[in-house]
């Protein structure tokens, strides 16, 4: 039998998205309890739903190919699997352009230098990279935005806005930026409305 979800504890969806129990409810009338957890993506919505649904099994019929056991999974390192996740929807964009770029003129002699200059000698991101993913509140995030947004590349930005469960416009990478430290700033004041309560 699994554990109860706790305040404060994060889960991850089955399809890659990450959760933080807020508490577990008692319905009034049914007495039946809810697990209430507010998405760490997107709007930030808060959701309810049946513990005995929340704990359950994947529905293997309906997605055969998931690799998770259960519909949620605890999560003990939430910077870490941020970065798992990351990495992972990196990887299927990057399986995409290749798909696409396949059928281009383009040779794989030619492709190959821009991966590797699109990379930094650590890895995947430069260290201001690492810095916004560490940063615990929203105003030191956008600072290391504000502070490095000549050097900020299309695959980290893409790689933050993927973080966030957001879309980028795509137009101008500038304007992206701006468009994600808007974001933050949004994401600061409600903060900051919602602990003041």
């Amino acid at each position: 039998m699994r554990e109860n979800p706790r305040a404060g504890e994060f889960y991850k969806h089955f399809k890659n998205k990450l959760y933080q129990i807020i508490t577990v409810a008692t319905h009034s009338e049914s007495k039946e309890l809810l697990v209430i957890y507010q998405a760490l993506y997107g709007d930030y919505g808060v959701y309810a739903r049946p513990l005995d649904m929340f704990l359950s099994e994947v529905d293997r019929e309906k997605y055969p190919d998931v690799k998770q056991k259960y519909r949620f999974e605890k999560v003990e390192n939430i910077y870490e699997e941020s970065i798992r996740i990351s990495k992972e929807l990196d990887s299927v964009k990057e399986d995409n352009l290749k798909k696409e770029n396949s059928f281009t003129e383009i040779t794989h002699e030619e492709s190959e230098p821009d991966i590797k200059n699109e990379e930094s000698s650590t890895g995947f991101a430069k260290n201001y990279f690492i810095d916004f993913l560490d940063a615990e509140d929203f105003e030191t995030k956008k600072k290391i935005l504000i502070e490095n947004r000549d050097r900020i590349s299309d695959k980290e930005l893409d790689a933050i806005y993927d973080i966030y469960g957001l879309r980028r416009k795509n137009i101008d990478i500038e304007i992206d930026i701006s468009d994600m430290i808007s974001y933050l700033d949004m994401q600061q004041h409600y903060e900051g409305k919602r602990l003041r309560k």
